[in-house]
């Protein structure tokens, strides 16, 4: 059955339409969810970091995503954009079947102290494994100071003074990341990684500059945290790590 409405948080309740949807997974081990991301006024919110385990995505201009190849079972979907409360939804998922569901984010409130301070402890926990992998001296590595200081309008402007890393743009002028490496004389994108999560397809300006408080870049498989060396990805065409500041 569709999954039920669900109450985010502990102060309000929140909109979440669930309907079966036809799909390719007849057949199969593993589920799928999409939809749409929108705030209480009925704005898509795009950009929004959604997970389930270990696989993530982001909401596109429409405040639409895709979630592909999830286990099955009891589930949770983690919702992340700064300036919203962060929320997170449980799910129930069955094999072979692609749900679809509409999230409502609720904004943040700017003033309510408690809320900011819950943030910048989170914060800070999370930032721990950028200062110990930064401890460790191999890569580049950029905090949020770092980061102002360049002006950019984008991570790509960024990304184009580290060395190692160079940038290609399609036909629509969209900025694709490539390491400086090469295997077999083919294209070599970097694995890239949100907050601990590796994010397969990611664009390098999918994420804008604002969101984003600490950055690390490996050339190469030299200097890889051994949690994000991981066997499914391409750590051998370097690592791009972007640690965002969304609340929670």
């Amino acid at each position: 059955m569709p999954n039920r409405n669900v109450v985010g948080r502990v102060w309000r309740p929140l909109l979440l339409t669930a309907a079966l949807a036809s799909s390719g997974f007849a057949q199969s081990t593993q589920a799928a969810l999409f939809g749409t991301v929108r705030d209480t006024g009925g704005t898509p919110v795009s950009l929004a970091r959604l997970s389930v385990s270990n696989v993530l995505t982001i909401s596109d201009s429409t405040g639409r995503f895709y979630l592909a190849g999830l286990p099955t079972g009891a589930g949770k979907l983690l919702v992340r954009r700064l300036g919203f409360e962060p929320l997170d939804l449980s799910l129930l998922l069955f094999a072979g079947r692609a749900d679809s569901l509409t999230v409502v984010l609720t904004f943040l409130p700017q003033d309510l102290p408690g809320v900011t301070t819950r943030a910048d402890a989170l914060a800070q926990i999370q930032l721990a494994s950028f200062y110990r992998h930064r401890q460790a001296g191999v890569g580049h590595f950029l905090d949020r100071q770092e980061i102002e200081s360049r002006h950019a309008q984008r991570l790509s402007d960024i990304m184009r003074r580290i060395p190692g890393m160079r940038l290609t743009s399609d036909r629509g002028g969209r900025s694709s990341l490539r390491s400086g490496r090469s295997t077999g004389g083919r294209d070599c994108p970097p694995d890239m990684w949100i907050d601990g999560v590796r994010a397969p397809g990611l664009g390098i300006d999918d994420i804008p500059v604002g969101d984003v408080e600490a950055l690390e870049v490996y050339g190469g498989p030299a200097g890889v945290p051994p949690e994000m060396n991981s066997r499914l990805g391409n750590p051998s065409c370097g690592v791009v790590v972007i640690w965002t500041r969304l609340p929670g």
